[in-house]
């Protein structure tokens, strides 16, 4: 036998042998210690809380989140998911860390890619179908949609700041209502809803988070100033009204917004502080 083919089946050997002292190993460490490690790294690179109802190691590096819940500081839900998978794809390790996501929320699929190298990371996800009740954050803001949406992420860290875009748009609607002081505004039947955001200059634009109904246009525009914590970034918004012939009769509500009304048929709430802590104009 030739130097050379030996030296290949020693390779292979060596190899085979590493991959599966690897693997033997992942799995030996508890699956609460990897847990502890993700949410305290989160934690402290966000402000965020991640928690769920069970956690495990999955074949063969990944790890799975069966009732996974992100939270801010003071605890209020942000998103839930019913379960989310996150795994090292060792076909990518020629080219740096690839971690390949997939997850379920609210009747819909969610799937990504995380990837770091030396010339930077980038985050790719695309989300199909997913409810709205998924994102909790919007039930918190007195947004409340019975329906399902798209959304594409993809992002690029640059000089340690975020560039890149967030679409989203509304594919199933049943119906929807905004409160404000913890009244309700029916805005009767949605005909369109979606997001449009932008990442750069280590902040967020966004181009709009709109609502069009039967009864009323809802839009939100404005900037966020990241910070680390995630939560303690500076946020510049405003919340844009335009009531339609169905809700201009109902003017015992529409007497709610009058302190920010600024024509016969426009109202503009300003919305100001941190993501931890969002005063709107109240």
């Amino acid at each position: 036998m030739g130097f050379i083919k030996k030296l290949a089946i020693a390779s292979v050997i060596t190899v085979a042998g590493l991959i599966i002292f690897s693997l033997t190993l992942f799995h030996l460490i508890p699956a609460h210690l990897y847990e502890s490690w993700i949410s305290e790294t989160i934690r402290a690179r966000s402000g965020l809380r991640v928690e769920s109802a069970s956690f495990s190691t999955a074949f063969p590096l990944a790890f799975r989140f069966e009732g996974l819940r992100v939270s801010d500081p003071a605890g209020k839900e942000i998103v839930r998911m019913d379960s989310l998978k996150a795994g090292m794809n060792p076909l990518g390790l020629f080219s740096g860390l690839r971690i390949d996501i997939e997850g379920e929320a609210s009747g819909g699929q969610v799937s990504g890619t995380a990837r770091a190298g030396l010339f930077g990371s980038s985050f790719d996800m695309d989300i199909k179908g997913v409810g709205f009740e998924a994102v909790s954050a919007l039930s918190s803001a007195g947004i409340k949609i019975d329906g399902a949406f798209d959304a594409v992420l993809a992002v690029k860290m640059e000089s340690g700041c975020p560039t890149g875009s967030l679409k989203a748009r509304g594919v199933e609607f049943r119906e929807a209502e905004l409160s404000f002081r913890g009244f309700p505004l029916p805005i009767g039947s949605v005909d369109e809803a979606g997001l449009s955001a932008e990442f750069f200059n280590c902040g967020v634009r966004l181009d709009g988070l709109w609502i069009e109904s039967s009864d009323l246009s809802a839009r939100i525009k404005g900037g966020i100033k990241m910070a680390s914590p995630v939560s303690a970034s500076q946020v510049d918004m405003t919340i844009e009204l335009v009531p339609y012939e169905g809700l201009l009769g109902k003017q015992y509500l529409l007497s709610l917004l009058s302190p920010y009304k600024r024509s016969a048929n426009y109202y503009s709430i300003p919305v100001k502080g941190t993501l931890g802590s969002l005063t709107a104009g109240l």
